[in-house]
């Protein structure tokens, strides 16, 4: 199976959630702050990486996640349907920030794994998945 990561969407593509509420925003940035300064606003854009899936479940989809955070200031992993996940893009989008953005929940069979891994390497099992890089 293959899995290419190069197919985020743009945030300005994105509409923004009708019923958003900031509770999840005040967990969010009070247990992972940054300063906003040091947020990077412009996504260094990666080519398409196509990653076979392997016996190691995900070792190398691992990998990859990895060299893309490593490679792009801010990436987030979300669901359409997620409001937490909404209000984080608006947030963005009002900071001036484009992050990369990869939507689970439309890259098919590939999706739902790719969420297992996130949770392996983050502990979180739930979206969004919200990486900026340290400056």
């Amino acid at each position: 199976m293959a899995l290419a990561l190069g197919n985020a969407i743009p945030l300005s593509n994105l509409k923004p959630c009708p019923k958003l509420s900031c509770c999840c925003m005040k967990k969010l940035f009070f247990t992972h702050s940054v300063p906003i300064s040091r947020i990077p606003t412009t996504p260094k854009r990666t080519p398409t990486t196509v990653v076979r899936a392997t016996s190691s479940f995900g070792s190398r989809l691992e990998d990859t996640i990895k060299k893309t955070v490593a490679e792009n200031p801010v990436v987030l992993y979300s669901k359409t349907w997620c409001s937490y996940s909404s209000e984080v893009k608006i947030l963005f989008k009002k900071l001036g920030v484009d992050p990369l953005v990869f939507e689970l929940d439309e890259m098919g069979p590939q999706g739902p794994q790719l969420h297992k891994v996130l949770e392996r390497i983050t502990g979180q099992h739930t979206v969004p998945n919200v990486f900026i890089v340290q400056l």
